[in-house]
């Protein structure tokens, strides 16, 4: 374990992070119909999808990945998008 591990593992976060702030921008754009609202969610789902697979030919073809802590930090990043709404409701009372 050394920089190339840390490295990776903080490019493999990076990679969470960056394509889900572009589905997020681009999903939450204002629209005026449902129909507009699906469709913007759509399109973010489907860049999300495209930068990510992006991001990781951008890494596979450096050389100087470490795969394992690569992609285990891509996943601590989509647990982290899945996990924090879960608990950002937590101790607020209903009315």
């Amino acid at each position: 374990l050394g920089i190339r591990h840390g490295a990776s593992a903080l490019a493999g976060g990076a990679i969470g992070l960056v394509a889900n702030v572009l589905m997020t921008l681009l999903a939450l754009r204002p629209v005026r119909s449902p129909g507009g609202a699906l469709g913007r969610l759509f399109l973010g789902q489907f860049a999300k999808v495209g930068l990510t697979v992006a991001l990781f030919v951008i890494a596979a073809r450096s050389g100087r990945v470490a795969w394992p802590p690569l992609l285990l930090g891509y996943a601590v990043t989509l647990l982290a998008f899945a996990w924090a709404p879960l608990v950002s409701g937590q101790g607020r009372k209903s009315t």
